[in-house]
């Protein structure tokens, strides 16, 4: 069973901040952990001492913006072939994507998993979309055995309509439809959720909520706003070994951590995708 755990940290922790976010991490236990903001980790020395901090490997990706994603994984279980950054000059905060080897909890895969931390452009839901399309590419890169966490944020392609009042007006107009006339509702813009689904991307929590008829599995993560931004979206191939799905609520960050239990043994190898 390979637990993912994805957590926003929140830009420019506090020392304290930090090590309370460690703190939630260890007693998670992932062996995969996708960070978002990861600002204050950028140069060597503060990395190495996250990952030691953390018990597990860490790397930082290169970032536009400034608020770079990480990956970090347990190399008692899980072995990082590359970690890919490509096209991070095409999106706003940057990607990484880790090329984990069939070694391990992975043992039994017939290719690589390919595991992506993700932050997409908060400013323009047509832009994150554009961003999401690249990362699908990307996830289906070595055979189709993959997945895509971290801070989405915006709709999802299923999710309740929320409360848009209640949000900030520069979020409403990022991630709403443009209204025709002042007065009239607001309406989430689902592009982005709507392009990982077209990607054949199955969003973990809401694919559990259903099948379990539970709703509570689909809460917001962000701490602003009430929508559920953080996301884990898996393959064709890894989707059936989705096995639970959860989230670590604490006073780090304003993001929820979210977690997923993936049973490798159920992966669907015909399923799988040549890159082309």
């Amino acid at each position: 069973m390979l637990t993912v755990m994805s957590q926003n940290i929140q830009y420019g922790p506090t020392p304290s901040r930090w090590a309370g976010i460690v703190e939630v991490v260890r007693a998670t236990g992932p062996h995969l952990l996708l960070l978002q903001e990861a600002d204050h980790l950028t140069g060597p020395d503060q990395a190495d001492a996250a990952a030691r901090a953390l018990g597990m490997e860490l790397r930082v990706a290169p970032s536009r913006s400034g608020r770079p994603v990480a990956i970090a994984w347990d190399p008692t279980h899980l072995r990082v072939e590359d970690l890919e950054t490509r096209y991070v000059a095409d999106l706003h905060h940057g990607y990484a994507a880790a090329r984990i080897a069939p070694w391990g909890l992975a043992a039994g895969l017939p290719t690589p998993l390919v595991a992506i931390s993700a932050h997409l452009i908060p400013y323009s839901a047509q832009q994150a979309a554009i961003e999401a399309q690249i990362l699908a590419a990307r996830v289906y890169r070595h055979g189709g055995i993959g997945l895509i966490g971290g801070d989405i944020n915006h709709p999802t392609a299923t999710d309740p309509e929320i409360d848009w009042t209640l949000v900030k007006p520069y979020n409403r107009a990022s991630r709403c439809e443009r209204r025709e006339h002042p007065g009239d509702p607001w309406v989430s813009n689902r592009i982005v959720g709507q392009t990982l689904r077209d990607a054949d991307l199955t969003d973990v929590a809401a694919h559990l909520s259903d099948r379990r008829q539970d709703p509570a599995l689909r809460r917001a993560t962000g701490k602003h706003g009430g929508l559920r931004v953080d996301q884990i979206h898996t393959t064709p191939a890894l989707t059936p070994a989705i096995a639970d799905y959860r989230t670590v609520e604490h006073d780090y960050s304003d993001h929820l951590g979210i977690v997923a239990d993936l049973d490798l043994a159920l992966v669907d190898a015909a399923r799988l995708h040549d890159f082309t």
